[in-house]
């Protein structure tokens, strides 16, 4: 091989080697680059997705990253450039791998000739990490597929400032809710009032707020507040009538009895006059109820066992309609009010308990029979152990016997002095300090 040849193969060879390491530096720079910036990119892929898909099509993602990935080549070159090598330094590189001694720096720099070419090149060249080489920028574009065809759901215009509806179509739904879980009223009834709420929130949710549909609101609102004010009521006074036939019927006269059973005859009618449907089942209980056979060995229509549930059922509808919050104000019925109405001009019916009312069961009765509540009985709370005593407590009570001086006087001047003192205490005293106290006990015994 010709010298010509020779310098050839070596400088194509160091040219090929310089290459390499250049680009070793680039992908190191590269690498870097891209995972930062297409992290982002996915994350403005998602949020385009969620909050502008119209805008956002494959040809746009498919370019905006094409153009991302040649800006970031670019930089990354401009970046690692300074540590690129050329044609000499792979030249060295070489002689240093292949032991040749300076051989080829020495031909380069016109000095020597050129040695024979070695048929090994592997001894000289790089071995390349394709993990570490590659890995970064795949792992980084299949974040890039992944925000694209990732299921988002699309955020509406109207999500991202949702207008707040009227408050009163919650609570009546909370009221309706309330009812069902109780099986109180019927389920058509309860599906009829869900779909008259439903017609005010179809409307356009600018006109939520106007007057005409506000106007509506209330009026439903208003209405179905009666009902379930009334329904409430009636259960009460169902139970209440109930419980006194049941448990005071022969203590009754017969003026207090009869009504008794027209109370609850008009609460009967008025339940199931009520707009509300109540529930059938419970209607029927009641419509099978003989009030005037209460208080007797035999019950007419239900067992005693149905006749207790009946009244378990009327107490917890009663209660639970009573805690509803935003009904309309009772009024002055006195029937709602606790402890009230069970004995009132009926004679001998004890009165009702209750958290703030004292016990149920307690022996007072309405009528002209005096109470015996066991309170005749007075003692006095002693505590003979005065060492637990406070300060300033009272530790006993007692009386003496005063003493007049019934000697006469004469006529004396207000705030004068009847008596020139005795001993030092005719003499004025002054406080002196303990330095001057100190000083008069030197010279005075």
């Amino acid at each position: 091989m010709n010298p010509t040849a020779q310098e050839r193969f070596w400088t194509r060879r160091a040219a090929s080697l310089a290459r390499r390491v250049n680009l070793g530096w680039w992908l190191d720079r590269f690498n870097a680059l891209v995972v930062v910036s297409l992290v982002v990119f996915a994350l403005v892929i998602l949020a385009a997705r969620t909050y502008a898909a119209s805008l956002l099509t494959l040809p746009v993602v498919a370019g905006s990253l094409g153009g991302i990935v040649l800006l970031l080549a670019l930089v990354a070159w401009l970046l690692s450039r300074r540590r690129f090598i050329g044609l000499e330094e792979g030249l060295v590189r070489l002689d240093d791998r292949l032991q040749l001694h300076n051989r080829l720096t020495t031909a380069y720099a016109r000095v020597g000739p050129w040695p024979a070419s070695v048929e090994d090149r592997s001894a000289a060249a790089f071995r390349w990490l394709y993990g570490r080489a590659l890995l970064p920028a795949l792992l980084a574009l299949a974040l890039v597929a992944a925000a694209w065809y990732v299921p988002v759901k699309e955020a509406l215009a109207g999500d991202l400032a949702a207008p707040v509806e009227p408050g009163a179509w919650e609570q009546m739904e909370d009221w309706l809710a309330t009812l069902e879980e109780e099986n109180l009223i019927e389920e058509s009834a309860i599906e009829e009032l869900e779909s008259r709420i439903e017609e005010l929130r179809d409307q356009p949710e600018e006109e939520w707020f106007s007057h005409s549909s506000l106007e509506a609101t209330d009026t439903l609102a208003d209405n179905l507040g009666r009902q379930l004010r009334d329904m409430a009521r009636e259960m009460a006074a169902l139970d209440r009538n109930i419980s006194a036939l049941k448990g005071f019927s022969k203590q009754m006269s017969e003026e207090a009895r009869a009504e008794k059973l027209r109370e609850f005859q008009e609460a009967l009618e008025a339940l199931d006059g009520n707009g509300l449907a109540a529930n059938e089942a419970l209607m029927k209980q009641l419509q099978e109820l003989d009030p005037s056979s209460l208080g007797e060995e035999t019950l007419s229509g239900l067992s005693a066992e149905q006749l207790k549930s009946l009244q378990e059922q009327l107490q917890k509808g009663s209660g639970a309609l009573g805690s509803l919050e935003g009904l309309p104000a009772m009024g002055d019925d006195p029937s709602m009010q606790p402890g009230m109405g069970m004995g009132m001009g009926m004679g001998m019916v004890p009165g009702r308990g209750g958290v703030d009312r004292g016990r149920g069961d307690a022996p007072l009765f309405f009528g002209d029979t005096e109470d015996d509540l066991g309170t005749n009985n007075i003692e006095k709370v002693k505590n003979e152990d005065f060492s637990r005593a406070a300060i300033g407590e009272v530790l006993g009570l007692g009386e003496t016997e005063r003493e007049l001086d019934e000697s006469a006087t004469g006529p004396r001047t207000g705030g004068g002095v009847s008596s020139t003192g005795q001993g030092g205490d005719a003499v004025s005293r002054e406080t002196l300090r303990p330095d001057e106290q100190a000083v008069l006990k030197r010279y005075f015994k």
